[in-house]
């Protein structure tokens, strides 16, 4: 099948008279500015990925083939920028501008992300989309064979709105989703940002998949970028800690800590660092002990590669070096995490002083997460999640399953 695949990429290659014969997005006439380009980019990584050498590992003419198709694939992308110049839309970004992206940003800041290395779903627009002023109003968005019916904004963040609805038509009716939408053109890069990161995730392989959100769909509202997920039903961190005036049950907190870890150690494997792990970004399914790591709109990808830098810095949760403008390093998503420990065990943000009721042992296991310096503090989320496990056996003994009861709702 994957031989199949190179031959088809080759013929239509071969018979390639224009940009357009190779790219979709650029036949797509509902597609413009941001939104086309990241399309294109789409296309282009989907393609070379189909044309990776390492595909064919042992199959030295088909390797030749696709080194070949790789460089011409390269070509007709010049080409197809080149014909994005020459249309009437917002201005395409290219990688170049990462390099001005090394300032740390406040959660007010907005940064636009490079289009070229961005990727996405197929796109379409928004039926009466959604603008500023209509906070109380729903809005349908058609994509593809998708229809979702959308409610009016649930969430307003610093840089986008969140809305609750359903699919209404489509092989996706019925499913309940959640919708968040740039607020300005200028936040359209940490959405296509974060489009980015969860098309990475979703394209390894790997059980923490389940914990990141799944992108389902992409629109466009005006000049706004959006994007279609499943909802998520579950406590975000800080909605459970509320619940927990003195904090969470320490033995409950180890297994959130655990699946964090996992997921983040599973991000830095793909090259990804979230680079804002706050309680309010975890969301915990009690029943099931499901933990989930949202909002990567903030995230890193390839940091030595693409050299972009923090883009927002949380004084509650963000490492040190987020505010000392060093590069991005795995390790600031595990001082995050250990201050996420902290939030949940009851422990003091300021002083970093936990309950007495803690044990010791995993009281010291926080404080390794949090200690300031990058290079003093634990590196590697996989090994942080090895050791929670033993700090779990030594004060819990054999593992169970021990029934997380929450008052309240969602």
């Amino acid at each position: 099948m994957r031989l199949d695949e190179l031959r088809q990429l080759n013929t239509l290659l071969t018979g390639a008279n224009a940009p357009a014969d190779v790219f979709m997005s650029l036949r797509d006439r509902s597609l413009r500015g941001d939104v086309r380009a990241l399309a294109l980019a789409n296309e282009l990584r989907r393609l070379q990925g189909l044309a990776n050498p390492e595909r064919f590992m042992g199959n030295p003419p088909a390797q030749d083939l696709a080194r070949e198709i790789q460089a011409r694939l390269l070509e007709w992308h010049a080409g197809a920028l080149a014909a994005l110049v020459t249309e009437p839309m917002m201005e395409p970004m290219t990688e170049s501008m990462t390099e001005s992206m090394t300032e740390p940003r406040t959660v007010e800041a907005a940064i636009e992300a490079p289009a070229a290395w961005l990727s996405a779903a197929p796109v379409e627009e928004v039926v009466e989309p959604p603008r500023r002023e209509r906070v109380g109003a729903g809005f349908a968005v058609t994509a593809g064979a998708n229809r979702y019916q959308l409610d009016g904004r649930l969430i307003l963040g610093d840089i986008a709105a969140v809305h609750r609805g359903r699919g209404v038509e489509g092989p996706r009716a019925g499913l309940e989703v959640a919708a968040k939408v740039a607020l300005d053109r200028a936040d359209n890069g940490l959405i296509l940002a974060e489009i980015e990161a969860l098309r990475r995730l979703h394209g390894a392989e790997g059980a923490q998949r389940r914990q990141v959100p799944e992108l389902l769909d992409l629109f466009q509202s005006g000049e706004c970028a959006g994007s279609i997920m499943p909802w998520l039903v579950g406590f975000d961190g800080v909605a459970l800690r509320e619940r927990f005036p003195g904090g969470l049950p320490p033995e409950h907190v180890i297994w959130i800590g655990r699946r964090l870890l996992s997921v983040a150690g599973f991000a830095h494997r793909q090259g990804v660092v979230h680079a804002n792990i706050e309680p309010a970004h975890v969301i915990v399914r009690p029943e099931d002990h499901h933990v989930s790591l949202v909002d990567w709109c903030w995230s890193v990808v390839e940091p030595a590669r693409t050299r972009q830098g923090f883009r927002v810095y949380n004084a509650d949760y963000s490492a040190p070096e987020v505010k000392e403008k060093r590069p991005p390093l795995p390790a600031a998503d595990l001082y995050s995490i250990g201050r996420c420990l902290l939030f949940f065990l009851g422990g003091d943000l300021t002083s970093g002083e936990m309950p007495a009721q803690v044990d010791d042992r995993l009281q010291r296991f926080v404080r390794y997460l949090t200690r300031p310096s990058p290079l003093q503090r634990a590196q590697d989320a996989w090994d942080m999640y090895a050791e929670l496990e033993r700090v779990r056996a030594a004060i819990h003994g054999p593992h169970r399953f021990q029934e997380f009861v929450v008052q309240g709702g969602e």
